[in-house]
């Protein structure tokens, strides 16, 4: 099965990078590095952020694994995706494991009360792993953004957590060149609600399919490249992708609702 958003397809994606001679990087690693002005030359930096259907984000992790490429898997909290067992699987893999947190939807938009939560969930992923990077979750149902709890002196509040940084607020997207999968496609725009970059961007060119990113790493078009995966988006076989298919397109048409609306 050679599709669109399947595992086969992302293992051609992740063998470009490693063909054309790329350097694969977490997020701890891009924001050590950077501080130690150590970045190399042509890099990609690999991050998942795990919504739901957490066995994906295993698979997809045994895979990068076998390749020897590192990932950093950003977990929520809820229930049905903080499985300690799967993290620690993953963990053990040499990947990150990083918050992907939603406090400031929990708490209704009270930033106390969303720094309150924010230090539970993280001490309850520490006892797993070591967490020195967040991420936060952009839920479209909500009128937050998560990011709006880091709005007063957001490097300084990080490091009282002991974190190095969080994945959109701490990278430099005017050298490091964003691409996400949200909304099932790669091309930026209205589907991408709340997952954008912050800061200058120096973005120039835009796809829409995998191949066409796969191209972009075999010519090395780009030298820096960040890219956002959700495992859940990613089938191991026809009927989940069908799956996975249905269930996209039905939250597309409802984003598309709410810019109506908006």
């Amino acid at each position: 099965m050679m599709g669109e958003f399947t595992f086969e397809r992302y293992e051609e994606l992740l063998r470009a990078g490693l063909d054309a001679g790329y350097d694969h990087l977490t997020v701890r690693q891009y924001l050590t590095r950077k501080r130690a002005d150590e970045l190399p030359e042509r890099f990609v930096v690999h991050r998942h952020d795990v919504d739901r259907k957490p066995e994906n984000a295993l698979a997809m992790a045994r895979l990068e694994a076998r390749l020897d490429v590192p990932s950093t898997y950003y977990f929520r909290t809820i229930e049905k995706v903080f499985r300690p067992d799967l993290i620690r699987q993953i963990d053990a893999l040499g990947h990150e494991i990083g918050y992907h947190y939603e406090d400031m939807d929990r708490a209704e938009g009270d930033v106390a009360a969303a720094h309150d939560s924010f230090r539970s969930e993280l001490e309850r992923l520490r006892e797993l792993a070591e967490v020195r990077t967040a991420c936060m979750h952009g839920n479209p149902l909500t009128s937050y953004d998560n990011r709006d709890m880091w709005a007063s002196a957001p490097e300084g509040q990080f490091e009282e957590y002991g974190l190095l940084g969080e994945a959109y607020l701490s990278m430099d997207f005017a050298d490091v060149i964003y691409f996400s999968d949200t909304g099932r496609t790669w091309e930026d725009g209205a589907l991408k609600i709340k997952d954008h970059t912050v800061g200058e961007d120096g973005k120039q060119r835009q796809v829409g399919e995998t191949s066409e990113l796969i191209g972009l790493l075999e010519n090395r078009e780009i030298p820096r490249l960040c890219l956002l995966t959700h495992p859940n988006r990613w089938a191991k076989d026809s009927t989940e992708m069908v799956v996975e298919n249905a269930k996209d397109f039905t939250m597309n048409a409802g984003k598309r609702v709410l810019n109506l609306v908006r």
